[in-house]
């Protein structure tokens, strides 16, 4: 279509029509929508079918001219111009084009029928899905300052570090993370690869953060911090009453200091080294075990805690060696930690590690004033105060575990005599099958990287054997693949 289209007014209360000029390589289709006064739009040179102009309040004769790149289905709004002085041709463009301009201008818009309104409908979704992308931006960026702007847990005071004993140590930090993950108190095993509750939940949770929407983590954790602070503190105090300038870390403070006599100090990392290297001399035999979350929750499993939850939040376990928690299991377990020489115990007041450890332990009738205690991160703390190899070297070592034979070639390498090894345990029922093999090797001292089958192992072995037994735990993988290094 060439040439050039007058519109006329679709409105009494216009005074002139408008001028929409097509040129030469124009397209039909072109519509212009009549508002309260009518308006000239140019069509450029390479625009397409379907182009809406929609007249606002404009001056007669005002010229739109649509660019090279219009697209189908574009919408330009005429903006507020003055008034063009060619007025002449008021009159010939009405009369040519009222019937045009009042089918054009029903409702106050385009009216726009078949292929023409699907190509509209199309041009819009693409700023849609902009407008969408850009809120979604913005909620990002809202979040990402809420985040920054959060508090952060406060660090755990009961730690090695926090209250040190004679001779100990560095030992490995326990910490929480914000979502409630501790690192890497208890069995570090299992849950390294599996998800424990002591092992990093991938990615870094931070993703988890993120899921929670703007803000969510913040509110969270405020909420949380009151709950198990100022509220606690609210149930003490009587009914119309305040307590003035008192706040719930004052008052833990102050509870602290009330029992600190009751606080029971565990064996170092040199205490530990003393006493293991005094029997290896002596050649008598001395088990050192540890309980970790892995070990509690196979004993809380309908004991302490419903079996059902103790499955949802240990899914670990069966790699861990116990796929299943049965009370032959339980009680087998309960008598290896009664009658150990030594147990590691962990730091953590985590609700899986010492939330359980001190219900399961009366669950079993064991007093753990009877246990001579020490940490359940001895292993490490062994290794990093530089005092594993030398109590290893000079000894006969046997070997338990699924890296053992990498292990024994690591400690080979360090003057270390390997006498024996016995590849991976196959749970707790592959007990029996590893005590004799282990019969029928000669060696000083036994480290067992078995899961929680080790701490059965490590009792009997000392027991049955009159060795020295030792949990050696995921210690085996961090020195084996060089995360830690002899």
């Amino acid at each position: 279509m060439k040439g050039t289209v007058r519109a006329g007014s679709s409105e009494g209360r216009s005074r002139a029509g408008g001028v929409i000029r097509i040129s030469k390589a124009g397209r039909t289709g072109v519509v212009l929508s009549r508002g309260k006064a009518s308006t000239a739009g140019r069509v450029g040179k390479d625009s397409m079918a379907g182009s809406v102009i929609v007249a606002g309040r404009a001056g007669v004769g005002n010229m739109v001219n649509v660019g090279k790149a219009s697209r189908p289905g574009g919408g330009i709004r005429a903006g507020k111009a003055p008034r063009a002085r060619g007025e002449g041709n008021e009159d010939k463009a009405r009369r040519s084009s009222r019937a045009a301009g009042e089918r054009a201008s029903r409702a106050g818009g385009a009216t726009l029928a078949g292929p023409a309104k699907s190509r509209l409908r199309q041009g819009s979704a693409p700023r849609r899905r902009a407008s969408a992308r850009g809120r979604r931006a913005a909620a990002r960026a809202k979040q990402r300052t809420a985040m920054r702007r959060a508090p952060k847990p406060a660090p755990h005071a009961s730690s090695p570090q926090a209250m040190p004993a004679s001779g100990a140590g560095p030992a490995p930090r326990q910490t929480t993370h914000p979502q409630g993950v501790v690192v890497p108190a208890g069995r570090e095993g299992a849950a390294a690869s599996t998800g424990s509750a002591n092992g990093v939940p991938p990615p870094a949770a931070e993703h988890a953060v993120q899921a929670a929407g703007p803000g969510g983590y913040a509110a969270g954790y405020r909420d949380g911090v009151f709950a198990g602070g100022e509220a606690l503190v609210a149930q003490h105090i009587p009914p119309d009453h305040i307590l003035p300038a008192v706040a719930a870390a004052d008052l833990i403070a102050a509870g602290f200091r009330q029992y600190a006599p009751s606080l029971t100090r565990l064996t170092s990392p040199h205490e530990m080294a003393g006493h293991m290297m005094a029997a290896l001399d002596a050649q008598r035999p001395l088990s050192v075990v540890r309980l970790g979350d892995g070990e509690l929750l196979t004993l809380a499993a309908d004991t302490v805690l419903p079996a059902t939850e103790v499955q949802e939040l240990a899914p670990f376990l069966p790699y861990a060696g116990v796929p299943c928690s049965t009370p032959d299991i339980r009680a087998t377990l309960a008598e290896a930690i009664r009658g150990a020489d030594w147990v590691g115990v962990p730091i953590s007041r985590a609700p899986t590690f010492q939330g359980l450890l001190f219900p399961v332990l009366r669950h079993f009738g064991i007093d753990w004033s009877d246990l001579k205690l020490t940490s359940s991160t001895i292993n490490y703390s062994l290794h990093q105060s530089r005092l594993l190899l030398p109590m290893l070297q000079g000894r006969r070592v046997l070997l338990i575990g699924s890296r053992a034979a990498e292990l024994g070639a690591l400690l080979q390498l360090h003057g270390v005599q390997v006498t024996g090894i016995i590849p991976a345990v196959a749970g707790m029922a592959d007990i029996p099958r590893v005590m004799q093999l282990a019969a029928e090797h000669t060696f000083d001292i036994a480290l067992v990287a078995a899961g929680i089958p080790a701490v059965v192992l490590c009792r009997r072995i000392a027991g049955e054997l009159g060795s020295v037994a030792f949990d050696f735990g995921h210690l085996a993988d961090k020195l084996v693949t060089g995360e830690l290094q002899l």
